[in-house]
């Protein structure tokens, strides 16, 4: 009997039918996962990917922010466009947005319901499919039913393998590489570049802005063996300018040949400026394509107010009260050193911070980032089965020197014990995990009401 999916609860039993990498311990490996699937299962629904054109975002930080600028700055454009990002903040349907707006629950069981139809339509289904190669399906076909001109993706991990992995896209982007997802993409910086630079496709443009030499070699030589171009972060485009203004930024960034001044964001991170300028040298090779853009060229003076008013949510979001309360996703060594340095600069008085860290991170890195910067930190809990115990993260901290420190086992009094130990002129930042900022951000908004 056919499956009928008429509701979101029944989309999402559905769903957790299926293994989640994302929430299990340890998680996929190289070893086990292949696109097979994910080919097969297209090419069963007429290979919806193929609509529209794409953007493939992949890198271990920044990734899911570059993603955002470019779906913003293609919009900008006069473009109806498609964003899938993982994981979701607050609700599964935060991971596909169409033109800014999140997917409604129906518009997503809708498109669930042609997935579903199309796994049962031949050999009775496909029951070993993930629950992220489910929900990227799912995204492929509702930019298709919404005629979007354009979509971007945002790789889950890594990248050579990542269900993403299916599109031929018209831009392959590479943010920052770092260590991270180490059990299933490798040990050193050698090994995660390789895998990252998996997205690139023969004689598809690739921007890179990853600044370890490593990394870019491993990068330079993939490109040059698919005679794929190369564009890279320093060279063939930069943030020429930059300068914080309060809690923003402004700056200038070369792209090629062209120079978009005077940008302004509200964001006091300087990566966020690095991020802009990847999502702009993208939408440069973009608009190459014959046809793409409605007016056959760049409206600059339209992409730089794009940037301006893309929101960021969870990436260093800033709510305003006293003291200042930063929900923030970071959650890898790179991507915590990155937002440790911003807090300290944005923080007038005592920084302490509320930290969970999933059990697959490495975990000591993380915490001596944390130890060397903050002025006490409430470790706790986040309801996942992959998070750390507060207490081992707490005994880290203190081994590293660190000051201030103590556990809540509920995310919620974390944050209550944080506010009241920074004081009026402090600033409270929330990080470590996606799945805590998620957590923590519904009360983050409540906190910034007047």
């Amino acid at each position: 009997m056919p499956t009928n999916i008429s509701s979101f609860p029944e989309l999402l039993a559905f769903l957790n039918k299926h293994t989640d990498y994302e929430r299990q311990q340890g998680g996929r490996t190289r070893d086990i996962f292949d696109l097979e699937r994910m080919n097969e299962v297209l090419d069963r629904l007429a290979r919806p990917e193929l609509a529209y054109a794409t953007a493939h975002v992949a890198g271990t930080k920044g990734k899911g922010s570059t993603s955002r600028f470019l779906a913003s700055l293609l919009q900008s454009q006069g473009l109806k466009v498609g964003l899938f990002t993982s994981p979701h903040l607050e609700r599964l349907t935060q991971r596909i947005e169409i033109n800014g707006q999140e997917v409604s629950e129906r518009g997503m069981i809708e498109a669930f319901q042609v997935v579903v139809n199309a796994l049962e339509r031949e050999h009775g289904g496909a029951p070993d499919i993930t629950f992220f190669e489910l929900l990227t399906l799912t995204a492929m076909v509702a930019f298709k039913q919404a005629q979007v001109d354009a979509a971007v993706f945002e790789v889950g991990l890594g990248g050579r393998l990542d269900s993403t992995n299916v599109i031929n896209p018209l831009v392959s982007v590479i943010t920052e590489i770092g260590l991270d997802h180490m059990k299933q993409l490798g040990d050193t910086i050698e090994e995660i570049a390789r895998e990252k630079a998996g997205i690139i496709k023969p004689g598809v443009p690739v921007v890179c802005g990853a600044s370890d030499q490593t990394a870019q070699r491993v990068i330079n030589l993939t490109a040059r063996d698919t005679e794929a171009p190369l564009l890279m972060f320093g060279k063939d485009y930069s943030v020429r300018w930059f300068e914080r203004q309060g809690r923003g930024i402004r700056f200038t960034a070369d792209v090629r040949d062209v120079r978009y001044e005077g940008i302004t964001l509200p964001h006091p991170a300087r990566y966020m400026a690095e991020n802009a300028a990847h999502a702009l040298c993208a939408l440069e090779v973009m608009a190459a394509e014959p046809d793409l853009l409605p007016e056959g060229f760049i409206d600059r003076d339209r992409a730089i107010d794009a940037l301006t008013r893309t929101e960021q949510p969870g990436r260093f979001e800033i709510f305003e009260g006293r003291p200042l309360l930063v929900i923030d996703s970071a959650h890898n060594e790179l991507s915590l050193k990155a937002a440790m340095a911003t807090a300290k600069a944005v923080a007038n008085g005592p920084l302490v911070c509320v930290v969970g860290i999933a059990g697959d991170k490495d975990i000591e890195p993380c915490v001596h980032r944390i130890a060397e910067v903050a002025d006490g930190v409430v470790f706790t809990r986040y309801y996942s089965p992959r998070e750390t115990d507060p207490s081992v993260l707490l005994s880290l901290y203190e081994k590293f020197g660190g000051k201030g420190g103590s556990t809540e086992q509920h995310p919620e009094a974390a944050l209550e014990t944080a506010l009241e130990q920074a004081g009026e002129a402090g600033l409270v930042l929330v990080t470590g995990s996606t799945y805590l900022a998620g957590a923590l951000r519904p009360a983050a908004v409540e906190y910034s009401q007047p």
